[in-house]
């Protein structure tokens, strides 16, 4: 994995925000760091926890909202279902590279000893071989006449803000059937620290929210929102919880910031489950 110092590397980002330098950025991840390729060498665990939950509650329609660019957790549920779960995945830009699906696919089929479905080549592609109706640039507005039986997640809800997650479950509501899902995995670590080995996954606990701010940008930002944050914004909106799963837990650092209850087990989580029900 490509290490580079966390305050370099959000120095970097705010630089490419700054001057709107996508295309760089995007160049620079996929030729440089490595981070814009297929990263996994085994199943992610989280997707199979979203499978569970998909057929434990009898679910036919999934909908995922940024997916990015590889789809990988989308083509899993394609071979793990064999097809017989329409999926939506809809983004705010069109992120999708279909080598990078391929590369996916691939590796996927393998480790599930299953035939490999077929090259995707366009987005029609993934609706004949895969199921998959991929559409971008798309908002839930978009597509507010439309109805899932769950939404999933994985390692997207950290990067909300508080207002804008509070927004997108509003949104998720009117998208879902009644008595619908949403199964959501969080990242409740500092993602500097997985480039960065010599800062711990709690580091980003240590500042307080204005000084945080230096360090936050559009390419990683980070709500810091801890586990219980969740839940109780979740009861807010009148979801049900179904399921909850506290992940691993992280020793404490020293220093952080009176801002987080240092009293709660919770702060300290590395990721959590929900598995959340629209009333």
């Amino acid at each position: 994995m490509f290490q580079i110092n966390w305050k370099l590397k959000a120095l970097l980002y705010k630089v490419f925000e700054t001057f709107k330098l996508n295309k760089t950025l995007y160049f620079v991840q996929r030729h440089i760091t490595g981070r814009a390729k297929i990263q996994f060498t085994k199943l992610d665990p989280h997707w199979e926890r979203h499978a569970k939950s998909i057929q434990e509650k009898n679910c036919n329609s999934i909908l995922e909202v940024g997916a990015g660019k590889s789809l990988e957790q989308n083509i899993f549920f394609s071979y793990y279902f064999e097809n017989s779960k329409f999926q939506k995945v809809i983004d705010i830009n069109n992120m999708i590279n279909f080598e990078l699906c391929n590369e996916a696919s691939h590796r996927i089929a393998k480790l599930l000893n299953k035939d490999f479905k077929g090259q995707i080549k366009n987005n029609q592609d993934l609706i004949n071989n895969y199921n998959i109706n991929y559409e971008a640039p798309c908002k839930l507005e978009d597509i507010k006449e439309e109805k899932f039986d769950i939404c999933t997640s994985t390692a997207s809800l950290e990067h909300f803000s508080r207002e804008d997650l509070n927004l997108f479950l509003k949104q998720i509501k009117i998208v879902l059937k009644k008595n619908g899902f949403v199964s959501s995995v969080i990242d409740y670590s500092d993602h500097y620290s997985h480039t960065d080995k010599n800062i711990s996954p709690l580091n980003f606990l240590k500042y307080s929210e204005k000084n945080w701010k230096k360090y936050n940008n559009n390419y990683l930002y980070q709500n810091r929102l801890r586990h219980s944050d969740y839940k109780i914004l979740f009861e807010n909106l009148n979801f049900i919880i179904e399921k909850e799963h506290k992940g691993t837990r992280h020793d404490k650092i020293p220093g952080i910031s009176d801002e987080f209850d240092q009293t709660n087990d919770e702060t300290f989580l590395g990721w959590g489950y929900y598995l959340i029900s629209n009333t």
